[in-house]
C-alpha cells in the first residue's frame, strides 16, 4: 500500500494596501468613496502571467483600468494577461456619472521571465473520454491553443473515445512560430464505486467536524467546515487515479504527461488560490484509505487544511500494480 501528498499555494492575493502595492486617493473627494482595489495572481509571477483585478466601488460609478502595457479595460472585475517580463504600473480610476474622476489607485505588477517558450500538454483521462489542455505552456504572445487526437482536430473536451492507444498533440502560437507537444496515452475500462467515493467524503468531513489533531492523532481539536464536492476537481481527481491505474506510475507528477496537481486543476478551467492532493494505492476500502491519510502528517494536514472544495476519485483496474487507486484534490477558490 502506498500514500502520497502534495500541496502548493497557487495564487497570491493582495489588497491594494498590501506590499508591493500602495494606494493613492486623489484629493477632491468631499466624502469617502469606498474605492478599494485588489488582485490575485500565481505566486511565482512568471510570464505569461494572468492577473485577476477586483474593485469595490459605488454601483453608480464605473471603474477604468490601465494595465501599464498599453491595454485598458472597464468593470469592477477584470482579468489581464502580461505576456512579457517587466514591471508594470497599473492605474485604476473611479469615474462618476458626470465623467469626473473621484479616486485613483495605482500599483506595481512585477512579472518575471517564464524561461524559454514551450508547449505543455495536459491529458485528463476519464471514463470513455478525455480532456486536453495547454495549461503550463509558456508563450509570449496572445493565442488560442489547438488540439489533435490521432491527427484529427478536436476541442479541449470532453472528447468521447473508445478503448485504445492515442496520440494527443497540443499546438500553441509562440513569438517565433508554433510550439508543439505530443503525448501518447491509452484508455481502457476502469471499475468505479460511487459509494466508495461518497464514503471517503463522509469520513473526511467527519474528521474535520470532530477536530482531528494531526499531531496527537486524536479527535477533539477545533471543528472545521465540511468540504463540498466540486465537479471540476472531480475531473482532476479522476484524471490522476485513471492515469496511475492505466500507466503504472504512483506520483503526483503524472507519468503520462508530466503534469502537476496544479496544472491538472487549471486544465479544468479553475484558477484556485491553493491546491493540495492526496493519493493512495492498494487500500481496499474507504475506511482503510482515510485512516491511512489521517495518520500520515502531510496527508492529514491536507485533509484538515484551509480548503472548502474537494474532488474524490476511486478506480479499480484488474492487472494493474496496485489494483485500487484513490485521489483527493483540495482547493481554496480565489477571492
Amino acid at each position: 500500500m502506498s500514500l502520497g501528498m502534495w500541496i502548493r499555494g497557487g495564487l497570491l492575493t493582495l489588497g491594494l494596501a498590501g506590499v508591493p502595492w500602495a494606494a493613492l486617493v486623489e484629493a477632491g473627494a468631499v466624502q469617502p468613496t469606498g474605492f478599494r482595489v485588489g488582485f490575485s495572481m500565481d505566486e511565482e509571477r512568471r510570464a505569461p502571467l494572468t492577473v485577476a483585478f477586483t474593485a469595490q466601488a459605488p454601483t453608480e460609478d464605473r471603474v477604468e483600468w490601465d494595465f501599464g502595457d498599453g491595454s485598458v479595460a472597464q468593470g469592477t472585475r477584470v482579468t489581464h494577461t502580461y505576456y512579457r517580463a517587466g514591471t508594470y504600473t497599473l492605474r485604476a480610476r473611479l469615474i462618476d456619472t458626470r465623467g469626473q474622476v473621484r479616486a485613483t489607485a495605482t500599483g506595481l505588477v512585477q512579472v518575471l521571465s517564464g524561461g524559454p517558450e514551450h508547449a505543455e500538454a495536459v491529458v485528463l483521462l476519464g471514463r470513455g473520454e478525455v480532456r486536453l489542455s495547454a495549461a503550463g505552456s509558456v508563450a509570449y504572445r496572445p493565442g488560442t491553443p489547438s488540439f489533435t487526437l490521432n491527427g484529427r482536430p478536436v476541442g479541449g473536451g470532453p472528447v468521447q473515445i473508445a478503448a485504445g492507444e492515442y496520440r494527443a498533440t497540443v499546438r500553441v502560437p509562440g513569438e517565433r512560430g508554433t510550439l508543439e507537444r505530443t503525448v501518447a496515452f491509452r484508455i481502457a475500462p476502469l471499475a468505479a464505486s460511487v459509494p466508495f467515493e461518497t464514503e471517503v467524503l463522509r469520513l473526511t468531513n467527519q474528521a474535520r467536524a470532530r477536530g482531528w489533531n494531526c499531531a496527537t492523532l486524536r479527535e477533539g481539536g477545533p471543528a472545521l467546515p465540511a468540504l463540498t464536492r466540486d465537479p471540476q476537481l472531480e475531473v482532476a481527481a479522476l484524471a490522476q487515479s485513471a492515469g496511475m491505474a492505466l500507466h503504472g506510475y504512483f506520483d503526483h507528477k503524472s507519468g503520462l504527461d508530466g503534469s502537476t496537481p496544479m496544472q491538472r486543476v487549471q486544465a479544468t478551467g479553475l484558477r484556485p488560490q491553493a491546491v493540495a492532493e492526496n493519493i493512495a494505492a492498494g487500500q481496499r476500502t474507504p475506511e482503510e484509505v482515510v485512516q491511512a491519510w489521517l495518520r500520515s502528517p502531510g496527508h492529514c494536514h491536507n485533509i484538515m487544511g484551509d480548503f472548502s472544495r474537494i474532488g474524490v476519485s476511486y478506480v479499480n483496474r484488474a492487472g494493474s500494480p496496485h489494483l485500487h487507486y484513490w485521489t483527493q484534490v483540495f482547493a481554496a477558490p480565489a477571492e
